[in-house]
């Protein structure tokens, strides 16, 4: 029999849009979400790429002033011999592949090499950036055109005279790219071309990411600024035209401090959150919202086992108590009890246990209120709870993991109490997104949130090479503690296993480092 052709590959040039990874195309989510490559520039924000899929390889090709450490022709050499080998590759740049992006070049490189390509255009930071500023670049009666360039300083890559009296002429809105190490020369080039002193100017920096700056001044202040090194300069864009007086008048309102006069309680920390998905988001989406990064990496996956319907009607029918120690637990039993035929309404005599709050709404959703949550979130607390509501004759079922924590049934046992355990699922290792992985492994968090034994353990043997004494470490649950600090870290306690716990500790630690003053 022939051996089928491997199917052929193709290349997408996406616009990964200004910074902000809610600005990327929805088209381009798409492709990436169906990456096996992605091939990225240094301009690409980290929280795209660290909403990427595990599976997915990253290509670093990024440059920086003076450092083009993989020369555009490499980077053609890339893609085409990645399509070649049948892979989905995704050519991931900053704001629009075809506005300054080179990705003209690359277009036609790959046409040459007969590579199937698709081109998804981005939100260009020279029209997005100074939406976000409240600058639009044409309003009528201030400007209607806007001409964009580049500015890499005299002796490279500055326009010429020739072009900037042109531009002056013409009047309109003028988008300085590049420019950031050269901002005194930008305007004293600009009014010795023709364009007046008072002109207002912006300079904005880190666009469309939490650190965009904005800062309003004429093209002679701009002019009286001096000239700078390049490489540690964040991505700058200057602006020069009348509409730049309207900076902020037209921009989205600020999203207001939690209290008056304090920084958000997270502000500055990154931190890296290990639980498994879907629980994951929403703790990241926290961090988020007070002010922090979070670094997505769930360190384990849960493995429902086979063929568990006919095991849990069994067990369920014979226990009084139904006590579930996460929230997918609480998932994966009722989806295996009603595959098998369960009825709830066999159900109706029991009751239910939840060892937090999000394993007490997961219960809820599937219909069932829990009949006791502990005041503190932890397996030794729901059994020291649970042994003070246990009738005589009464069986409890501890429906959990496989390798569960032993403090729970260990209460039950020295009670005296009837107990059966029921595992539904195993923990094991996740591959975690490869940006995570790296920012992980160079270092670059201040803080890693644990939920559980399994996810401490999970994350060391992932990262073997991390001076872990180094690491702090905030853990939810005494057993999470104890194993945090058998591997060598000095972990912190949450106090209970909530998010918010999570979050309350890490803002604890950050106020005392001075970072910020604010409570959760």
């Amino acid at each position: 029999m022939k051996t089928p052709e491997p199917s052929p590959g193709k290349v997408w040039l996406v616009g990964a849009g200004p910074g902000d990874k809610g600005l990327l195309t929805l088209r381009g989510k798409v492709v990436l979400d169906k990456a096996d490559v992605v091939v990225h520039d240094r301009l690409v924000s980290e929280e795209t790429l660290l909403d990427l899929p595990p599976a997915v390889r990253l290509v670093d090709v990024g440059k920086s002033p003076g450092n083009h450490r993989v020369s555009q022709e490499d980077i053609h050499r890339i893609l085409i011999a990645e399509a070649r080998a049948g892979r989905k590759v995704v050519r991931l740049k900053g704001g629009d592949p075809f506005l300054f992006g080179r990705g003209a070049e690359e277009m036609l490189a790959l046409r040459e090499a007969g590579v199937p390509c698709e081109v998804i255009p981005g939100i260009s930071s020279a029209l997005g950036v100074p939406a976000l500023a409240g600058i639009p670049v044409t309003h009528r009666g201030l400007s209607s055109g806007l001409h964009v360039i580049t500015w890499r300083g005299s002796g490279r890559a500055a326009p010429s005279p020739e072009l900037l009296r042109s531009l002056a002429k013409a009047g309109g809105t003028l988008a300085i790219l590049m420019g950031a190490s050269a901002l005194g020369e930008i305007g004293g080039a600009l009014i010795k071309a023709g364009f007046p002193p008072d002109l207002p100017a912006a300079i904005i920096e880190n666009g469309a990411s939490p650190l965009q700056r904005l800062r309003r001044l004429s093209l002679e202040e701009l002019a009286a600024l001096p000239t700078l090194p390049e490489s540690p300069l964040p991505p700058t864009l200057i602006l020069a035209g009348a509409v730049c007086s309207l900076a902020g008048e037209t921009g989205p309102p600020e999203k207001p401090e939690p209290e008056a006069g304090r920084p958000p309680p997270l502000r500055g920390l990154r931190i890296v959150v290990t639980r498994p998905e879907p629980r994951n988001a929403e703790l990241c989406r926290l961090i988020g919202e007070l002010g922090g990064k979070a670094i997505p990496f769930p360190c384990i996956r849960t493995i429902p086992f086979p063929d568990l319907g006919g095991l849990i009607l069994r067990e369920a029918g014979a226990c009084r108590w139904l006590v579930f120690t996460s929230a997918a637990g609480v998932e994966i039993f009722f989806d295996a009890y009603l595959g098998a035929g369960g009825d709830f309404r066999s159900l109706g005599g029991k009751k239910f246990a939840a060892v937090g709050p999000a394993t007490g709404e997961a219960l809820s959703r599937r219909g069932f209120i829990p009949d006791f949550v502990p005041p503190v979130y932890q397996g030794g607390a729901l059994g020291e709870g649970l042994a003070g509501k246990i009738s005589p004759g009464e069986t409890v079922l501890l429906a959990r993991a496989r390798l569960g924590s032993p403090e729970l049934p260990r209460i039950l046992a020295e009670r005296g109490l009837a107990f059966r355990q029921l595992s539904l699922y195993d923990t094991v290792p996740a591959e975690g997104n490869p940006c995570a992985r790296r920012l992980i492994e160079a270092g670059r968090f201040d803080l890693v949130f644990f939920s559980s034994p399994s996810m401490v353990s999970a994350f060391v043997r992932a990262f073997p090479a991390l001076d872990l004494p180094r690491i702090r470490a905030i853990c939810a649950g005494e057993s999470t503690v104890n194993r945090a600090r058998e591997l060598g870290m000095s972990p912190q306690a949450a106090g209970e296993a909530s998010a918010e716990a999570l979050c309350r500790k890490a803002a604890k630690l950050n106020g005392d480092t001075g970072r910020g003053k604010s409570e959760l």
